[in-house]
């Protein structure tokens, strides 16, 4: 109990320091001037990266608006990224209920948390690094090929701070020596990297906002809705905003407004504004400024399914172990130890099937499924940990890298602050159910290398309803389907909404090579909407890169 009023008396005095040391930016304005020359909409990973490099140049003005305020303290502890899900700084998003997954959420709904105020997801995700794989890119378009993205990659990798997971860390040791001892092609298991600093969270709220949001030529506009896009003649003239009264004004733009919404909010922000399928546009009663078929289609996330492992020895990350005095001091007096982790260990691949091994072991029952949407005797059935902070053991989160399986985002209303209707179709097609049968079969086989056998590692077969009728093995493919089907959950990389396409006869492009929206002028698209197919990978580092080069081109720096 003493160790329980202990940290609540540390985070009481971390949050009075923050508070108290934590000065508004002057850009950060409560009401913008008349015009800008770039109006950047939404503050996350990609727009924090657009504005910041804009307002380098001091012969523009740029304006950021952004939904929400400012993250709190918590929001820079790696490993308590979930417990930002579902409050203010989230948008909290459920999809609508799942025909070929989530059978054991509640309602067949996925929650899909995204982040609400400056810095974006990237303040509430969990720092995992990835650029993916060389191939991921191959059918990208021109100017967007590895190759083009080679050299913001590495700019990316020293801005934001990638680092490993420790050394001393046995789960990653465990893992990365299973690739020696399997010897497989196309295999790759290796310690994760993630971008942190000095023990605290490292997004581009960090590295490029703060930076640069003391620059005259920069306001930031907070708790504000983007309402709509405004056109004239088909070219862009302004956005309409709401205010967190609830006034309504309107800001002009001379140069660009350039959307980093995200993958949901910026397909929505467009069909409000009478850019996408006009069947849907007229279902709405919303004025046609351009028929773009593919506003808000080719939906893609990754689907991970949770594999528990149960270990003999103490080596995983326990609720017992993080509520000690010494592992508390650690964090708040040199910023290390496991509160300065995100948890997870390591990332590994088999051909295009996926594995991360997260190495909490006991799981806080409430939040978890809270934040998760798990039926109760789902959630127990899968983690044996749920009744027990002192259980040794890890998860594995395993996931088809390259998933087929395509949904959508469309409207519910013609409202900005009504939520969209969110279908991602997991598991929709038969190629992503065998491709992470295979990773759930891959995982297997690492538990049996020298030293997860040293630990005690033994696979946990749950015991769900629905699969009593199969062979109770994951080995078994139907087993694993099963599984798969019940319990899979959002991996947070949703992509691919309003998508990058070369010229006029792709269709389905949204924009094209230079980001711009096509049949308008004056408006791009730089956020996780605009990639055209699934990174290998968390997509979070790749987004940064792409940012990037967005402003070169826009500031006519980028070579094609």
């Amino acid at each position: 109990m003493w160790c329980h009023v202990l940290i609540s008396i540390v985070v009481l005095l971390a949050s009075l320091l923050y508070h108290y040391h934590f000065s508004e930016p002057a850009s950060v304005i409560d009401y913008p001037e008349t015009h800008y020359d770039y109006v950047v909409v939404g503050a996350g990973t990609s727009g924090c990266v657009i504005a910041s490099r804009l307002s380098e140049m001091p012969n523009v003005t740029v304006l950021l608006v952004e939904a929400g305020g400012h993250f709190g303290w918590l929001s820079g502890m790696p490993l308590l990224a979930p417990m930002l899900q579902g409050t203010e700084v989230d948008w909290a998003y459920k999809t609508e209920p799942q025909v070929f997954s989530s059978r054991g959420l509640n309602d067949y709904r996925q929650n899909w948390p995204r982040g609400k105020g400056l810095g974006g997801s990237g303040q509430l995700n969990y720092l995992v690094h990835s650029f993916g794989r060389p191939e991921d890119y191959k059918r990208w378009p021109k100017g967007w090929s590895h190759a083009d993205l080679l050299p913001y990659f590495q700019k990316v990798s020293d801005i934001m701070n990638v680092i490993p997971i420790p050394e001393e860390e046995y789960l990653a040791k465990a893992f990365v020596s299973a690739e020696e001892t399997l010897k497989l092609d196309n295999v790759s298991l290796r310690k994760a990297m993630y971008t942190a600093k000095k023990g605290a969270r490292w997004s581009t709220h960090h590295a490029y906002l703060q930076r640069a949001w003391s620059r005259e030529n920069l306001h930031i506009l907070t708790n504000t809705f983007v309402a709509k896009v405004l056109f004239k003649n088909n070219k862009v003239n302004g956005i309409k905003v709401i205010y967190k009264n609830g006034s309504v004004g309107r800001v002009d733009v001379r140069r660009e407004v350039i959307l980093c919404a995200g993958t949901v909010n910026t397909p929505q922000l467009l069909l409000i504004s009478g850019i996408g399928p006009v069947v849907q546009l007229e279902k709405h009663k919303i004025s046609v400024v351009r028929d773009l078929p593919g506003v808000g289609r080719n939906l893609f996330d990754h689907l991970n399914v949770p594999v528990y492992v149960n270990l003999r020895e103490r080596v995983s990350i326990t609720l017992v172990k993080l509520q000690t005095v010494p592992e508390v001091f650690n964090y708040f007096a040199f910023g290390t130890g496991w509160l300065a982790t995100n948890g997870v260990m390591g990332l590994g691949r088999a051909n295009n099937s996926g594995l991360l091994l997260f190495g909490v072991a006991s799981t806080e029952e409430t939040l978890l499924k809270k934040i998760s949407n798990f039926e109760t005797e789902t959630y127990r059935s899968l983690f044996p940990s749920y009744n027990d902070s002192m259980h040794e053991g890890f998860i594995y989160l395993v996931s088809c890298l390259q998933p087929k399986s395509r949904g959508n985002i469309t409207l519910r209303s013609a409202d900005i602050r009504d939520p969209p209707k969110i279908n991602p179709a997991y598991l929709q097609d038969p190629h992503d159910v065998t491709c992470t049968y295979r990773g759930i079969t891959f995982a297997l086989e690492t538990l049996g290398t020298k030293l997860f056998r040293e630990y005690g590692a033994k696979v946990h077969v749950p015991d769900l309803e629905e699969c009593r009728h199969l062979r109770q093995d994951y080995r078994d493919i139907d087993y694993s389907e099963c599984v798969m089907r019940i319990a899979g959950l959002t991996s947070h990389h949703p992509c691919g909404t309003c998508r990058i396409g070369a010229g006029d006869e792709d269709d389905g492009a949204v924009v094209d090579e230079e980001l711009r929206v096509k049949g308008v002028s004056g408006l791009r698209i730089m956020d996780a909407s605009v990639v055209p197919s699934p990174i290998s990978g968390t997509p979070n580092s790749v987004l940064v890169a792409m940012a990037e080069r967005a402003s070169d081109i826009i500031l006519g720096r980028a070579f094609n």
